[in-house]
């Protein structure tokens, strides 16, 4: 007897299914890693052999996962913290306040973080304050140079302007006038008053500044303490969670380049994008990165699936065989490639962090000619 022939609907319906299955056991802490949820979840709502067209991508997986996280797992994520910071960054020189709209985490097609930013400069000098126009130009130009694409809204009553973007969640701002220096205003928003508080994040000039500076170890220990919980398709890394492969990695790479404590950084930071924007994990490690870390760990993590391409034969890479720290950037594919093996003994975080620290003191105690 002939099998039914399945529509395409179906097979659509079947691939959401599956997805949303799986996020949920992944939710649940049934399974670690988006392989197994997959599999668990085909199993459990078809009986046949499926197609590729309906097994559903890693991607959807991930976005039914980000749907059905609660609201104040998500708020206390550390990537939602860093991809509001960077924001709040962009956006300081317009003094920016912030409303997070604890609902809308709940859909990735809803803006989630709600800005107020003044809509002109107050010149004490002339009679009628500065076209707001000149400040919207602003505001374009500013978020234009991280590679964020505004675009225009209805803006409510009390705004001039109002934009829409995305860096890995939702914002929108509003151009307020008649907005002043102050730690929190209270407006109207979708047919009700919520309060925007201050959003300050100091940037790399003001930490030099303080009396106590962050060390690269204290900054990214929550993000790489993040990676344990994060885990590919056991066909690609069959070694577990990203933590573990992180380790692998810096491992091998201490032992290629003992004395090269840039090369190791770039070994244990290279993934920590993917606990910030796992579709995009290369441009969010770099966001991460940006300011924090040398312009050589940035290049050599920027730039590590180029150097994958660079050994399959796939890409000449002659832009970056100019660079000086090119040969470096190929072991570091090399070391990401290697580092993948299921039961190597590796350093434990704190280890690897203490054995970082102790090189920098190294090098940073040599005597002055």
């Amino acid at each position: 007897m002939a099998r039914r022939r399945i529509s395409t609907e179906e097979t659509q319906q079947l691939r959401q299914r599956i997805a949303r299955e799986a996020a949920r056991l992944i939710a649940r802490g049934k399974v670690r890693n988006f392989h197994t949820a997959r599999m668990r979840a085909m199993r459990w709502l078809s009986q046949q052999k499926l197609t590729s067209a309906q097994v559903p991508t890693q991607e959807e997986v991930m976005q039914e996962l980000d749907r059905i996280t609660s609201v104040s797992d998500a708020y206390r994520d550390e990537g939602l913290q860093y991809l509001i910071d960077e924001v709040a960054s962009l956006l300081k020189l317009f003094k920016p306040l912030l409303y997070i709209d604890g609902q809308a985490m709940q859909s990735r097609d809803t803006p989630l973080c709600h800005w107020i930013v003044s809509g002109y400069k107050h010149n004490a000098q002339a009679s009628e304050p500065t076209d707001p126009a000149i400040h919207s130009l602003a505001l374009r130009a500013c978020l234009d140079s991280s590679h964020s694409k505004l675009e225009p809204i209805e803006p409510p009553d009390w705004a001039t302007d109002s934009y829409q973007f995305s860096n890995g969640i939702g914002h929108q701002i509003y151009l307020d006038p008649t907005l002043e220096s102050t730690d929190q205003i209270t407006r109207e928003l979708k047919g009700q008053n919520v309060t925007f508080h201050e959003r300050n994040v100091q940037t790399a000039s003001e930490l030099d500044e303080t009396s106590e500076e962050l060390s690269w170890s204290d900054t990214f220990r929550p993000l790489l303490e993040r990676l344990e919980s994060f885990h590919w398709d056991y066909a690609e890394h069959p070694e577990g969670d990203a933590l573990y492969h992180s380790l692998q990695v810096y491992d091998l790479g201490r032992n290629l380049h003992p004395y090269d404590v840039e090369f190791q950084w770039a070994c244990l930071l290279h993934d920590v994008g993917f606990v910030v924007d796992p579709r995009l994990p290369e441009e969010a490690a770099l966001r991460v990165l940006s300011g924090r870390v040398t312009e050589r760990v940035e290049f050599l993590v920027g730039n590590l699936s180029s150097a994958h391409r660079f050994l399959k034969h796939e890409t000449q890479a002659k832009s970056l065989r100019k660079s000086e720290s090119f040969e470096e950037l190929l072991d570091l594919a090399r070391c990401d490639r290697d580092g993948r093996q299921p039961g190597k003994v590796v350093p434990t975080l704190e280890e690897a962090l203490e054995q970082l620290e102790s090189l920098e003191e190294d090098w940073s105690d040599e005597p002055a000619e």
